[in-house]
């Protein structure tokens, strides 16, 4: 398993669209339905800069890609592997 950080960034006539990705994908890890292999650890949103910002633990970034793809997003999304290098409390 992997930690990913996913960055989507929209423009203004595509937040409904956003926010409904958004609403779905939080509905579907609350009722532990997203794919196997995919688990949705965070998920921050700055609407005033139209921007959010996912933190996920996955079997493999082109897994998830694929799947975020099958929701036919409009607008920009960049997904990169992760690794934690501090965590109040680990030290």
């Amino acid at each position: 398993m992997v930690e990913v950080v996913v960055i989507h960034k929209w423009k203004d006539e595509q937040k409904d669209d956003v926010m409904g990705f958004a609403s779905k994908v939080m509905e579907m890890a609350k009722d532990k339905k997203l794919p196997a292999g995919l688990k949705l650890n965070e998920l921050y949103l700055a609407e005033k800069k139209n921007e959010a910002v996912c933190r996920w633990t996955v079997d493999s970034l082109d897994h998830l890609m694929e799947t975020a793809k099958s929701f036919k997003p409009t607008w920009e999304i960049d997904a990169f592997e992760v690794d934690q290098k501090y965590k109040k409390g680990l030290f």
